[in-house]
């Protein structure tokens, strides 16, 4: 069962990234977070398959890459607009949703069907994570779906949570068509270009609606300043993130060849149980009792999967 721990690993991966990112936005501008995230997540994906080899290149490799940038540019954008304006604990329950997504479009794609006891356990699996996510403030299971009436970046997750479940197919076909370090770091370049790009046009554009004329005064040069500011100040920042996403790239790409995608998305979304004991480590949050109860139904559904096999 290497595969769970390789799950678990990319789980852990996933509860830094969104942690870490959640307080980074705090201080830096999403699309030039994004930007060097990526772009230092495949400097260190691509040293690690220079140092392997260069893999021989499948006929659905760039059709794959295109597909999953194109999805992720998008989600990346949803994401970070959901974690700067939304609790964490709040927008979280959604991406969970992406397992049960993930049994329409892995077969529609990857042509892969969990069983029947196997779906019983992804279900029980995203019962727990959407259990163990609601707020203090909710007394009710449908607390978080009503929220999303409220908090728009509850709405904004749930739009990810259905992205993510169609571009983790073709993750697994970049897999596939090259190996597990160098199709990653093609996307994740690809990425940090777009997000280069992206950060470069919003800034041009909030210079022009701050003057009229493209030329930002003194008093907003401090706010707006230009990506390669923001680079060279957060350099650390980037290669921590970056880490942090080569070893979850990792982890799940070569989980990817042993297990089919729904069960290893499954596992992955533990990744909120970690997410609540920072929490309550860190943050000193309360309502710890209801939240073990969620996380003991992930736990449960995680069993029932491996039953199932």
């Amino acid at each position: 069962m290497l595969w769970v721990l390789l799950a678990l690993a990319g789980a852990v991966a996933d509860a830094g990234y969104y942690v870490t990112t959640k307080k980074m936005l705090q201080t830096i501008n999403p699309h030039v977070l994004a930007a060097g995230s990526f772009l230092f997540t495949s400097f260190f994906l691509f040293v690690l398959a220079f140092y392997s080899g260069i893999p021989a290149i499948g006929s659905k490799f760039l059709v794959a890459v295109a597909m999953t940038t194109a999805l992720n540019v998008i989600a990346t954008i949803f994401t970070y607009k959901a974690l700067a304006s939304t609790d964490i604990s709040i927008t979280m329950p959604m991406i969970s949703f992406t397992p049960v997504f993930l049994i329409g479009t892995s077969f529609l794609f990857l042509h892969e069907l969990p069983t029947l006891i196997g779906i019983i356990g992804i279900l029980i699996i995203v019962f727990g994570s959407y259990i163990l996510n609601l707020s203090p403030g909710q007394k009710s299971i449908t607390d978080p779906i009503r929220s999303m009436f409220v908090h728009r970046g509850v709405l904004y997750m749930l739009f990810v949570a259905f992205l993510y479940a169609i571009a983790i197919n073709f993750d697994k076909i970049t897999v596939q068509e090259s190996d597990p370090f160098f199709g990653s770091a093609v996307v994740f370049f690809v990425l940090g270009s777009a997000f280069v790009i992206i950060a470069a046009i919003s800034r041009r554009t909030a210079g022009t609606l701050a003057t009229g004329k493209g030329e930002m005064p003194g008093s907003g040069e401090q706010k707006l300043r230009s990506p390669a500011g923001h680079f060279g100040s957060m350099a650390g920042v980037f290669i921590f993130i970056g880490l942090i996403l080569t070893v979850g790239a990792i982890s799940i790409n070569y989980a990817y060849s042993m297990q089919i995608v729904p069960y290893i998305i499954s596992i992955k979304r533990m990744s909120i149980i970690f997410i609540v004991i920072s929490g309550a480590i860190v943050f000193r949050e309360p309502n710890i009792g209801k939240r073990l109860c969620g996380a003991g139904l992930m736990v449960i559904g995680a069993v029932i999967i491996l039953l199932s096999l």
